[in-house]
């Protein structure tokens, strides 16, 4: 079985005042113990878009010795692109700080300092293979807009991009490979639950600016391209579920869980390799104390 650790949303900065540098290095250490072989990282690695907290993140990840396309993957998330509500400034002053944001240029400084992870280009999405797998990288990060992304958080994968990955689906190089697409935003539509009643009803209140555009279209396009499995952070809990036929694993509470007993959990995916016909694919959730 090929292991794969997934976390996310870790809302690092260099200064450090949570210490959520700290529970990043505890994190990686609770992933060496588990002997994984890669590690997915599904967005907001830092809590703003500053180089020098991207490069605090990759100074951590280089210490553990993950700077490989065959040992990490990564997409980014909406606070690397737009950065948090409070960064210094009053919370109004918000969409204005995501209005004169360049996105393009916040992009390209996150895809640089990790290249080392990507296989060969910076671009999103891309396609890695690692053993039977194929791992299609997914940025759903959405631009500013005023009417459907004032505060930056919500995503969309715009036409050209799903062009792409349809094209990736499609070819020959993911044929018979266990297909693996990760991305930041979740893809279920917002309800109150009775296992998260306090959680599920914070998101439902804040829907508006942390959904995913045409979340139903995209569920039926990775269901029609047979994809094994979605994963996802942005909410800030840990979940295994199931939409449309199609298997999702969020790992959104790794660093920073807004559940109600706030325990830090993230999930291990493992893999059956070709000889292994008579497994599954399976997830483990791991709680961390």
């Amino acid at each position: 079985m090929y292991k794969i650790a997934h976390i996310s949303d870790m809302h690092i900065s260099l200064r450090d005042e949570n210490e959520h540098g700290r529970k990043l290095i505890k994190l990686l250490k609770s992933i060496e113990r588990q002997k994984c072989d890669h590690i997915i990282i599904t967005g907001d690695l830092v809590e703003n878009a500053v180089k020098l907290d991207m490069l605090y993140v990759k100074e951590i990840l280089s210490h553990f010795n993950l700077l490989y396309p065959e040992k990490l993957s990564i997409v980014p998330g909406n606070h690397d692109i737009f950065g948090g509500a409070y960064n210094g400034e009053p919370g109004y002053y918000f969409p204005t700080h995501c209005k004169n944001t360049d996105y393009d240029n916040n992009l390209k400084t996150f895809s640089e300092i990790f290249c080392e992870s990507f296989p060969g280009n910076n671009t999103f999405p891309y396609l890695k293979l690692i053993d039977n797998i194929a791992v299609i990288a997914v940025n759903s990060i959405d631009r500013w807009s005023e009417d459907e992304n004032m505060e930056g958080s919500n995503g969309r994968i715009c036409e050209e991009d799903l062009h792409k990955i349809r094209e990736i689906l499609k070819s020959e190089q993911v044929r018979d490979k266990y297909k693996i697409v990760i991305l930041h935003h979740h893809l279920y539509k917002e309800e109150i639950r009775e296992d998260l009643p306090v959680h599920s009803l914070w998101l439902k209140t804040i829907s508006w600016k942390m959904k995913i555009r045409k979340r139903k279209m995209l569920l039926k396009f990775f269901k029609k391209y047979k994809v094994n499995l979605i994963l996802h952070g942005h909410t800030h809990v840990s979940e295994v579920y199931n939409r449309n036929g199609l298997s999702l694993v969020n790992s959104s509470a790794s660093i920073m869980p807004l559940s109600e007993d706030l325990t830090k959990k993230y999930n291990i995916i493992s893999i059956p390799s070709e000889e292994e016909t008579d497994k599954n694919i399976m997830v483990e959730t791991i709680s961390l104390k």
